[in-house]
């Protein structure tokens, strides 16, 4: 096995070891594109190690990040270096040991096509500049305080760690398939981003549980203060302001989600695969929605609802009979889905 080659086997087990669920769907994917996707959500996720699994000050946070966004623009000296700092502390999880590899990942990017790396690039650096500016500034204020002040500023947040990626996908799919006639990708690039928010809002929600107990709280403040709420209340009881702010959450998810089959709707029918592979994400997640409704203690409680294997493998099987088809789609959209998931204050 040639060096690139171990690269290359070593970026299919990484995937596994951080993200179990993204690597069923890319499976789907053959050839240069499935390599250009696995390798670019490898490098988000060594981003986002950087945002969550590697707290430190301000000042050593916004240097990493600048190791990261140098290593990406082709600087072997900062890309090792990051790669050597992390390696120190990779025991510390999969995320870090991901870190301490990146002259893998980055080698495995650098030999595919040029506009696949192009695309790459741009999606990446986006997501890592946009997270050292939220995380630094996290850093700053402290646990204590929500981590975005309003609705506009989680619409940005969710561009700059979803969105972008949204687009970085769509780019791949032009640089493997072709742009497509009569303005295709230009319609794809302005849905694009709904996709990745939809997935990144739905995540937010269901994350609550975890993420405000750690101290990450993803609800705007400014919707906490409406509601009289700080951060730690959230997780304390299952009152009606926490209700109503989890309906608000989802109702804003659901909005995203619903625009996934447009997006769908622009691929051509013949890349089946590709359409499947943005298809399933959003099913479990419609389906992770109705299945947090069966917990009596979510939002609030001390777990994330996991949506059980057999309802994932249930929605992916399902879909593959109805992709071809925007009706059929919609209507399996509609049966995943199953209306709202929070129950009515009255009832409990």
């Amino acid at each position: 096995m040639t060096g690139l080659d171990a690269d290359r086997a070593y970026c299919r087990v990484a995937l596994q070891r951080v993200s179990r669920t993204f690597a069923l769907n890319t499976r789907l994917l053959r050839g240069t594109m499935g390599e250009a996707v696995r390798v670019g959500y490898l490098l988000c996720r060594t981003a986002d190690a950087l945002e969550d699994s590697w707290a430190d000050t301000p000042d050593a946070m916004r240097a990493r990040f600048g190791r990261l966004l140098a290593a990406l623009a082709g600087d072997a000296a900062a890309r090792d270096g990051l790669a050597a700092e992390a390696r120190a502390r990779a025991s510390a999880g999969a995320d870090l040991a991901l870190v301490a590899e990146l002259p893998r990942v980055l080698r495995v990017a650098a030999a595919l096509p040029a506009a696949h790396r192009a695309a790459l690039e741009r999606g990446v650096t986006t997501l890592a500049r946009g997270m050292c500016r939220y995380a630094t500034r996290a850093a700053e204020r402290g646990t204590a305080v929500a981590y975005v002040d309003d609705e506009a500023e989680l619409d940005d947040y969710c561009w700059i760690v979803a969105g972008c990626v949204g687009v970085m996908l769509t780019e791949l799919f032009a640089a493997e398939y072709g742009a497509g006639a009569g303005g295709l990708q230009a319609q794809r690039l302005v849905l694009a981003p709904a996709v990745g928010q939809a997935l990144q809002l739905t995540n937010i929600l269901l994350d609550w549980p975890n993420d405000v107990r750690r101290g990450r709280c993803y609800v705007p403040a400014t919707w906490l203060r409406e509601a009289g709420l700080a951060p730690a209340d959230l997780v304390r009881a299952g009152t009606p302001a926490v209700r109503d702010v989890a309906r608000r959450l989802e109702t804003k998810a659901r909005g995203a989600l619903a625009r996934v089959p447009d997006y769908v709707d622009l691929i051509p029918v013949r890349r089946v695969r590709y359409r499947l592979f943005c298809v399933w994400p959003a099913l479990w997640a419609l389906g992770s929605l109705r299945h947090a409704r069966r917990d009596p203690e979510f939002p609030w409680g001390p777990r994330r609802p996991k949506l059980p294997r057999a309802e994932i493998w249930r929605s992916a099987i399902g879909s593959t009979l109805a992709v071809r088809s925007s009706a059929a789609m919609r209507r399996l959209y509609t049966i995943v889905g199953g209306g709202s998931w929070m129950p009515n204050p009255s009832s409990r």
